[in-house]
């Protein structure tokens, strides 16, 4: 695995085993690597850690996936769409982490799973953001892979969803398979995995 570590125009890649990179700025990149035992991570603070553990969860379906990790910061109204979109302008989030998925079956057709982690300032804020974005048709934040590289014309039906809410932060998952007539680990399963 890779970690790329942005720095103004240019990036430094940190080799860190595994199979899921993440692009973070230098500090963030630092908290990721020291988050853990004895030091807490604070609340909606998302690691390498849980990419990996992600990846393994799938991996123990059968399903051989790698993921990407990039930190937004509290820009949620700028990745998103829809009714979150208008949501999120007239209460902005806390924090933005998302993630994107690559997973191949036994046959190597590919299916794309994206999730977010929404940090709200309070629980309120995250229910209501939840009840939002549970509701069918309503937008997302928006998938990485629409922001860029091979996948970016590959468009979420939301038919394959699931969330989930602790405290102020709220995660959902999507997967969209690439191919028509995914013979793979069922999507049900992939996104309940991702959001566990």
């Amino acid at each position: 695995m890779t970690v790329t570590l942005a720095v103004g125009g240019a990036s430094t890649a940190v080799s860190a085993g595994g199979g899921a990179s993440v692009a973070r700025s230098p500090a963030q990149a630092q908290s990721a690597r020291s988050c853990g035992q004895p030091r807490q991570c604070t609340e909606g603070e998302v690691t390498i850690n849980d990419l990996r553990s992600i990846e393994v969860r799938l991996a123990r379906k059968g399903l051989q996936a790698s993921g990407q990790l990039q930190h937004d910061g509290a820009h949620c109204s700028e990745h998103s769409y829809g009714k979150v979109l208008e949501f999120f302008h007239r209460q902005p989030c806390a924090d933005l982490y998302r993630a994107q998925f690559q997973g191949r079956d036994r046959k190597g057709d590919v299916v794309l799973i994206a999730v977010s982690w929404v940090r709200m300032a309070d629980q309120g804020g995250a229910v209501a953001y939840r009840q939002l974005v549970d509701t069918y048709g309503t937008g997302n934040v928006t998938e990485l892979s629409r922001e860029g590289g091979r996948y970016r014309t590959v468009r979420y039906t939301a038919r394959k969803y699931a969330s989930g809410r602790r405290n102020n932060v709220v995660v959902n998952a999507q997967a969209e398979p690439v191919v028509r007539g995914w013979g793979g680990l069922a999507l049900t399963t992939i996104v309940n995995e991702a959001v566990r």
